[in-house]
C-alpha cells in the first residue's frame, strides 16, 4: 500500500504574487525620485555658493568703498519709469564727472536672466538746479514685486542703490548707503 496522497499543490514562488511587488514599488519610486532630484540640482544649480571666499571678501570690501565714495561725493538720484516699463528718466545730483559714462542696473530679485544693464544717455534738457538729467531705454521688465536698482559710473568709482516696488509708483530714490559721519565714526 502506498501512503496517503496529498491533493495540495506547491505554493507559487514569491515573485509570482502581487503583494511583494506592490510593497516594493514605493521604495523603488523614492529611489527614482531621488535620482531625478539629483539631476535637477546639478543642472539648475544656484550661483550663490562660491569656492573662492577670500576673493569674494575682497570684492565686497571694494563695493563698500564705492558706496562710501558716493556718500563723500553726496551723489543722489531719482529714477522715473514710464508706464510700460521700457524707459526711464534719471536725475542725478552731487559731485560726479559728467563726462564718464554711467549705467543703470535693473536686478530681478530671483531670476538673473531678467537682469539688465542699461547705459545712460545725457538728456538735451537744461539742468534743473544741481540735477543733471539722463535717459535710459531697456527691454520691458517682467512682473515682479520689487526690483533692485543700481546706478554707477562705468569706471567703478561710486555707486548708489535702491529698491523699487512697481505697485507703489513709478519713481525710485537713490541715496548713498553710508554718509560721511557714520563712515568716520566707524573708523578708530
Amino acid at each position: 500500500m502506498t501512503g496517503p496522497q496529498s491533493n495540495s499543490t506547491k505554493p507559487a514562488p514569491w515573485y509570482k504574487h502581487r503583494w511583494p511587488w506592490i510593497l516594493m514599488s514605493g521604495p523603488a519610486a523614492v529611489v527614482v525620485a531621488g535620482f531625478y532630484t539629483f539631476y535637477l540640482a546639478k543642472t539648475h544649480a544656484d550661483e550663490m555658493v562660491t569656492d573662492d571666499y577670500y576673493k569674494e571678501g575682497k570684492y565686497i570690501n571694494m563695493q563698500i568703498e564705492r558706496d562710501e565714495a558716493a556718500a563723500q561725493r553726496r551723489i543722489q538720484a531719482q529714477v522715473l519709469f514710464n508706464h510700460d516699463g521700457t524707459a526711464a528718466k534719471i536725475f542725478i545730483s552731487g559731485d560726479f564727472d559728467k563726462n564718464v559714462p554711467m549705467q543703470l542696473l535693473l536686478l530681478h530679485p530671483a531670476k538673473k536672466a531678467y537682469d539688465q544693464t542699461v547705459p545712460l544717455k545725457a538728456s538735451n534738457a537744461p539742468p534743473s538746479g544741481d540735477k543733471t538729467e539722463y535717459t535710459a531705454t531697456f527691454n520691458a521688465l517682467p512682473p515682479a514685486v520689487h526690483w533692485y536698482l543700481r546706478l554707477e559710473d562705468t569706471q567703478g568709482k561710486w555707486r548708489v542703490e535702491s529698491k523699487w516696488q512697481p505697485k507703489t509708483g513709478n519713481a525710485a530714490m537713490f541715496t548713498p548707503k553710508f554718509d560721511e559721519t557714520s563712515a568716520s565714526a566707524a573708523e578708530p
